[in-house]
């Protein structure tokens, strides 16, 4: 038998779990593993309904609202489903979109419905679980995702960043043809404006934002749904056909605008009616009847030995359910003696508990599944703790400080709020004394005290003034809630401020910047100090560029701009210094949102402030004043002010090697940035060997700083390797250049991961320059896949409509059709030069010559691409646009290297008439190129190559023309 005739080899992997155990496999995809157990898990999703016998439904009426259940008919949200099946439909690799709304409005329900429709048409359908939800510790082993995926994201806004963004950059996404993401939480504030641009490896667009609003909002269109959720739960409920009782008195309620009221009043009012009992017809009354028939359950079990705890202790044990959510067994014992149960066995009070609540999926290994739907948990968090109002419902004296008593440190607690060894950088275990379900706690009893004051009153607000870092360990969306809540604690929310990292963090900073909104706010009431009010405002200011909130930002620094310079006399040498230093600030914001000269004009100020007071004698803090010169002269180098910009970046550097005598490592980073400054400031001259020593100086430094303090300046480190790779490149070294870009780009590529609203800019120029690196080294199809990931995250950013951002999509764009057209692949390319032309068109008409070159070299460019894909009419405006352009750039500046461009442009132009036997015009266009050539030093680069190509071109074009050629 011939090797040919060799049957194929078959791998086969065989997996023995043990009783207890868990295993979780992927095809083509990573596992990400934290403290020995997966981040999270994808599983297959099982839209099929889960049927509630009647006798069940009768014992806890509460089961037939829970969305998985599929007891009401999919109605109402018919138009939301469509905006979502044209999303999954549309083209494009991979998308994500959000699906948000508060408790109760039907988020779960439509997702589910989406899909069943996915799976009828051939998609995989399947579900993440994070692994605080611990229906991530079973057997899983999703297989193959197929050529459509769909993966839902429940909680989306529960999940730490750091983990969901790992989630959505999981090669397995990038397995499918087409792969759509549906995230589904109940708000979209702050952690879903930070998720939005595409994220390094990820690559998924974003779809839409679907907030949904009440399921009916008329009066008919609620009576149609309260009869349908009637309808349905009669047939659940084995009661036929009952008579419809009346729909409730205050239908057109504010509360009646969430789905799960009108269904909860329908379901009521029919189990009320089968046990001859008077329905209450208040939302609030609604919960309490369903708690009231969980106890009646609790009752019966107990009664007739199924369970033998007592509903006395059973209500307990649902409570702590509530807050932890599932749990294996053994922490869900554990729990329970935790939060001070007392009255039987904790061991058999979670086996009764389960009798109760049995696990959505028994294979997961959990117990203490919480009651659902969530709103109704809430509500039963409310109602059992001491301090409401509500008649008919006593509360539990036990439940005070309920969470507390959970929550509690598993050993001494640490130094006090503010230490460092408080905080871990993310992707870490949580530290010994944080429980592992402190987030989910957090997250409810947050959500119940929006709803119920008493809660925030009495629980949640006095644990925070006790112990302020459990809102550091909830995360960022937790921080970020509490200042949602109408009752809001000042001293609390100052006490978790002072436990925020003294250092910026990344996952913390949109929290912090909200936090640090609502507390300015309350000082600057109390305040009627100018100073004072200045500084809270630079500190709010400061807050917001950490979470890249820049226009925000900019808000902030001018309102501390402003009242500095009203004060009288322009105040106090020290006032005055600070205006110098948020003059700055104000500048770099500004200059951040895309308004660069104003920008520019501001930093000025503020430079020529600080010489005038060290001129009258005033001390300048070293710092701030070279800070501002560093700046500054960044910026008018990005502007093409190289010569401006040079004093101002030396100046700086000079001013820093002084104060980094100091050893400390933030005097080590500034003279760092001075130095890579100075570099590019260097390099944008043409002075590539003089710039190398101070880049590579820069990196050097960084590089020590980030392996000595981890975390902190993980984005200086980036830029500097960047730059490096940069000049590296333009002086010869390839190879070392490559590997700086790369370093670079890995670096930038977990910033933007885990803060992407701060650091995908950074990212987009990373990958934009390990493009060109490796396009260098002629590695086309790696540099073409880095460039098209930067093309995706500056697309996003282009949005804003500002000129930088516009500047830098266009310079991506014309790269990727350059390496398109280097593959040989000019279809492709057309697209993209289109797209660099129009954008550069629109800066050339708003800001003159400062674009024109560039633009008249991409119009070169498109024309050529043009042309190779047969299209020399289309082409040959553009090459005739571009040499009028060109032809002015050189008369303005005769010894410009535009000559060299003009030359190329006029060639290319001259070839263009010849494809259209436009010979008349093919011979002055090439005429005037021999004349531009002529006058180039030396000929210019490749002479001889240019001269034999003329020559050619012309005689080509004179034999056509003497030959009796007609100009078409």
């Amino acid at each position: 038998m011939s090797a040919d005739d060799q049957p194929p080899l078959e791998a086969s992997q065989y997996i023995h779990a043990a009783p207890g155990s868990s295993v979780y496999a992927v095809l083509h995809g990573d596992i990400h593993v934290r403290g020995g157990r997966p981040v999270y898990q994808v599983a297959p999703f099982d839209p099929t309904p889960r049927p509630v016998p009647i006798k069940a439904a009768r014992h806890q009426p509460s089961r037939l609202l829970a969305a998985e259940n599929h007891v009401v008919p999919f109605h109402g949200r018919g138009g939301d489903l469509d905006v979502l099946g044209r999303w999954r439909e549309e083209e494009g690799a991979r998308s994500v979109a959000l699906v948000h709304a508060g408790g109760g409005q039907g988020k779960t329900r439509l997702a589910a419905r989406l899909a069943a429709d996915s799976a009828r048409r051939g998609w995989t359908v399947w579900a993440a679980h994070h692994r605080s939800d611990p229906i991530a510790e079973q057997v899983v082993a999703p297989g193959d995702p197929g050529r459509a995926l769909l993966l839902l994201v429940d909680y989306a806004d529960r999940w730490p960043a750091d983990d969901l963004l790992m989630l959505l950059s999981n090669p397995l996404l990038h397995r499918p043809r087409q792969c759509r993401v549906l995230l589904v939480a109940r708000s979209a504030n702050l952690w879903w404006p930070a998720l939005q641009n595409r994220l390094g490896k990820a690559g998924l667009d974003i779809g839409p934002t679907l907030e949904l609003s009440s399921l009916a909002t008329s009066h008919t269109d609620r009576q149609i749904s309260y009869r349908v959720a009637h309808q349905a739960f009669a047939k659940a409920l084995g009661l036929g056909d009952p008579p419809l009782p009346a729909v409730p008195a205050d239908l057109d309620g504010k509360a009646y605008a969430v789905a799960l009221t009108l269904h909860m009043a329908a379901l009521v009012a029919l189990d009320s009616f089968r046990l001859e009992l008077t329905a209450p017809r208040d939302p609030v009354g609604l919960s309490r009847y369903l708690l009231d028939r969980e106890h009646d359950f609790w009752q019966s079990l107990h009664d007739n030995g199924r369970a033998s705890t007592e509903p006395r202790i059973m209500r307990r044990a649902v409570h702590t359910a509530v807050l932890t959510g599932p749990l294996p067994h053994a922490e869900a014992a554990t729990a329970l003696d935790r939060i001070g149960l007392s009255g039987g066995s904790a061991s058999v009070v979670v086996d009764d508990h389960a009798v109760c609540y049995p696990p959505r999926d028994p294979a997961a290994g959990v117990v203490l599944e919480p009651l659902y739907p969530d709103r109704l948990a809430e509500d039963f968090l409310a109602l059992s703790t001491p301090g409401h109002a509500c008649a008919g419902y006593v509360p539990d004296p036990w439940a005070a400080g309920a969470a507390g008593r959970l929550l509690r440190p598993e050993q001494a607690p640490p130094p006090a709020a503010g230490g460092l060894n408080r905080f871990r950088w993310k992707g870490q275990p949580p530290p010994p004394e944080a429980v592992p379900y402190t987030r989910s706690a957090l997250s409810v009893l947050t959500d119940t005290a929006r709803r119920w004051p008493h809660v925030a009153e009495r629980e949640l607000w006095p644990l925070l003034r006790a112990r302020p870092q459990l809102a550091v360990e909830g995360g960022g969306a937790v921080v970020a809630a509490l200042t949602e809540i109408e009752s809001v604690d000042l001293p609390a929310l100052e006490a978790v401020e002072k436990c925020l990292p003294r250092h910026h963090d990344i996952d913390l900073a949109p929290g912090a910047a909200a936090l640090g909104r609502v507390l300015t706010e309350h000082r600057l009431r109390l305040s009627d100090s100018p100073a004072e009010r200045a500084e809270l405002h630079e500190a709010l200011g400061t807050r917001r560029v950490q979470a890249g909130l820049w226009k925000e930002a900019v808000a902030s620094f001018r309102s501390a701009v402003s009242i500095r310079r009203n004060l009288p006399d322009g105040g106090p040498p020290s006032s005055r210094l600070r205006l110098a230093g948020a003059l700055g600030d104000l500048g770099l914001a500004m200059y951040r949102t895309g308004r660069q000269q104003p920008a520019v004009e501001l930093m000025t100020e503020g430079v020529r402030l600080f010489r005038e007071l060290r001129h009258s004698g005033v001390t300048l803090p070293v710092h701030d004043f070279a800070m501002a010169l560093s700046n500054l002269g960044m910026a008018l180098m990005e502007m093409g002010r190289g010569p401006e910009a040079e004093p101002y970046t030396a100046e700086g550097l000079r001013l820093r090697r002084r104060t980094a005598r100091s050893r400390r490592p933030e005097a080590e980073a500034e003279l760092a940035a001075s130095l890579d400054n100075y570099g590019l400031v260097l390099y944008q001259s043409g002075r590539h060997r003089e710039a190398l020593p101070y880049v590579r100086d820069a990196a050097e430094r960084y590089t020590r700083l980030h392996r000595s303090h981890p975390g902190r300046f993980d984005e200086d480190v980036s830029i500097a390797l960047k730059n490096l790779g940069m000049v590296l490149d333009a002086t010869g070294d390839a190879p070392g250049a490559l590997d700086a870009a790369r370093r670079a780009c890995a670096i930038a590529e977990e910033l933007a991961r885990r803060n992407p609203l701060a650091y995908r800019r950074l990212h987009a120029f990373n990958l934009h320059g390990l493009a060109i690196r490796l396009h260098h080294q002629d590695r086309f199809e790696e540099a073409l896949s880095a460039a098209l990931q930067a093309h995706g995250i500056r697309s996003a950013l282009a949005q804003d409509g500002s000129a930088p951002h516009a500047l830098h999509l266009a310079e991506t764009a014309g790269f990727v059709d350059t390496v398109l057209a280097t593959l040989d692949r000019p279809a492709e390319a057309v697209p993209y030069g289109r797209e660099a032309v129009g954008l550069l068109r629109g800066l050339y008409e708003a800001e003159g010559r400062k674009y024109r070159a560039y633009f008249a070299g991409q119009l070169v460019a498109l024309a050529q691409r043009l042309s190779q894909v047969d299209d020399p009419r289309a082409a040959w405006p553009l090459a005739a646009e571009a040499a009028g352009h060109l032809r002015a750039e050189v008369r303005a500046a005769p010894d410009s290297p535009l000559r060299s461009a003009l030359l190329m442009c006029l060639v290319v132009w001259a070839g263009l008439s010849k494809d259209l036997a436009l010979w008349s015009e093919a011979l002055d266009q090439i005429t005037e190129a021999v004349d531009v050539f002529a006058d180039l030093p030396d000929g210019g680069e490749d002479a001889d190559a240019w001269g034999q190509l003329l020559s050619a071109t012309r005689a080509e074009i004179l034999d056509a023309l003497n030959g009796g050629a007609q100009d078409a």
